[in-house]
């Protein structure tokens, strides 16, 4: 995917899914890789194989959550995101009903809203 001499960086993303009624009901993590070649940063998510470029790592984080955040919603709006996260081995971690006070650390994750 990247070549051996670029700078690179790997990060996960935890997304969390809001359903109709504006509850918090899932959330899934994701594998996002970026490299810089040729003085652009690529970035890819490991899952689905999305992907996106700029010319500085953080723009290049953000091109690529927003292209994300397409790709699920659009498999959602026409009723495939099941079968999408399954074809692609991500896990929807349901959130639990009984609502627990504090936080909660989640290990090895970076964690992102995406989306509104």
């Amino acid at each position: 995917m990247f070549t051996e001499n670029s700078a690179s960086v790997e990060e996960g993303v935890t997304l969390i899914h809001t359903d109709a009624q504006g509850s918090s009901d899932y959330s899934i993590a994701l594998t996002c890789a970026y490299a810089q070649e040729s003085g652009q940063w690529v970035g890819v998510c490991k899952e689905f194989g999305t992907s996106a470029f700029s010319d500085t790592l953080e723009n290049a984080r953000v091109e690529l959550q927003e292209a994300i955040e397409l790709q699920l919603n659009e498999m959602e709006r026409l009723g495939y995101i099941d079968e999408y996260l399954n074809s692609n081995d991500v896990r929807a971690v349901p959130f639990s009903t009984s609502r627990q006070i504090g936080f909660t650390i989640v290990p090895g994750r970076q964690h992102e809203h995406i989306g509104a």
